[in-house]
């Protein structure tokens, strides 16, 4: 007979929120709880095997799993504050004659629960990320709009148990809908957005997501040309930082520097563009491409310190450092790519290179227009009015006349 596991129910009791006193964890908080303790305990480790759902939770709890590996019981130890295997209810199953329990005293879980219903919110999500990079942020925006209404639909039902689930999830799907406006170039719906993510990320007090809508606001503040509030904005995301997973810690560090390079911290931002390194998401293989921050790789940490050698002045070893770095930006990531593109453009700008800026910017050009990213392409116009004076050029007259045909109507 298959015993339940009691502990991992008492423990999403324990383990719930002081702000949800007598309502209980779901297991889908549960898991990401166990899946954060894992980057925690084996840094730079692939775990990919090893990253458990709220399936899994539920079958733990049941007792249709009864020894899991090493590195989840070590996680579960550390989460739930066991000091032995046998602290948490685990043992060896014995062998029966007919091979283990029969299926018929396996409890399942109900289709069509709320657990279910997170799941596939949060699995649409994945979904849609992915929908940005294919198909573009105005396609992409269709669908996290929606998935936002369907959320404030649901948190007028949801059960207590997993309102703080559903509320995280609209957090990051608000966060996305911040991050397309961004790309965009609707600055007022981006703002908007991250502000709806911010406050549904401290209505749970939700470290994660607090610190990355935060994170959004200093980009927002960056962009508006606010260099101050956005070194203001970044410092408070890093207040989040050690509960934070490995790629956004970089990213976080990234955002800091640039901020404050515009505002002529440039020692200090090289300092913490080296530190990012660390944290860099290619630094963990294994981690869900999607995940906030899987984009900060070692490339991504080097375009930006080619951007703050720009703003130091130095535009020569900025364009070094993002010719070095281009090459390792996957082409898929059109707006990385673009973006580090139209950075080494300014670059050349700066060291009176009008030829090469255009050359470098008629290199992005079709590729920002794949990607459908307004703000690029408004970055891309202003190269072109800062070469302008130089047509006679051919590499300065291909990329203007390109750039007319491109950028008509936007």
């Amino acid at each position: 007979m298959i015993t339940p596991n009691t502990l991992l129910s008492e423990a999403r009791e324990r383990l719930a929120s002081p702000r949800r006193a007598g309502q209980c964890m779901s297991r889908s908080e549960l898991a990401d709880i166990v899946n954060t303790a894992l980057d925690q305990l084996y840094p730079g480790r692939n775990l990919t095997a090893h990253y458990v759902d709220f399936r899994w939770i539920g079958k733990l709890e049941r007792g249709e799993h009864r020894w899991p590996s090493e590195e989840r019981r070590v996680a579960l130890r550390h989460v739930l504050g066991a000091e032995t295997d046998g602290d948490l209810d685990l043992y060896v199953p014995r062998r029966t004659g007919n091979g283990g329990a029969s299926p018929a005293n396996v409890s399942q879980p109900m289709p069509g629960g709320w657990d279910e219903t997170i799941y596939q919110l949060r699995a649409q999500w994945h979904l849609l990320v992915q929908n940005d990079k294919l198909f573009g942020p105005d396609y992409a925006l269709i669908g996290v709009t929606a998935q936002l209404t369907l959320v404030d639909r649901l948190l007028a039902d949801v059960p207590d148990p997993f309102l703080p689930s559903l509320i995280r999830l609209g957090a990051q799907y608000a966060e996305s809908a911040a991050w397309l406006n961004q790309s965009l170039d609707h600055h007022a719906g981006a703002r908007q957005w991250t502000g709806k993510a911010l406050a549904w990320a401290n209505q749970i007090a939700d470290p994660i997501m607090t610190a990355w809508a935060t994170y959004r606001s200093s980009q927002h503040r960056l962009i508006a040309g606010e260099p101050r509030g956005a070194v203001e904005r970044a410092e408070a995301a890093m207040t989040y930082d050690k509960q934070l997973p490995q790629p956004m810690r970089a990213a976080l560090r990234v955002q800091h520097a640039h901020a404050l390079a515009a505002t002529g911290g440039h020692r200090e931002a090289m300092r913490l563009l080296d530190g990012a390194h660390r944290w860099a998401a290619d630094r963990s293989p294994g981690k869900p491409e999607g995940e906030h921050g899987s984009f900060c790789t070692s490339g991504y940490i080097e375009v930006h310190r080619g951007t703050c050698l720009r703003l130091a002045q130095r535009p020569g070893e900025a364009i070094a450092v993002l010719a070095e770095a281009l090459p390792s930006i996957p082409r898929l990531h059109r707006q990385d790519f673009t973006s580090a593109l139209l950075s080494k453009a300014a670059a050349h700008l700066a060291a009176h290179q009008p030829d090469q800026a255009a050359a470098t910017a008629h290199t992005a050009l079709p590729i920002a227009r794949r990607a459908g990213s307004r703000r690029i392409l408004h970055q891309l116009t202003q190269v072109g009015a800062a070469v302008s004076e130089h047509r006679q050029l051919a590499d300065v007259r291909a990329f203007l006349d390109a750039l007319a045909e491109t950028t008509d109507g936007i």
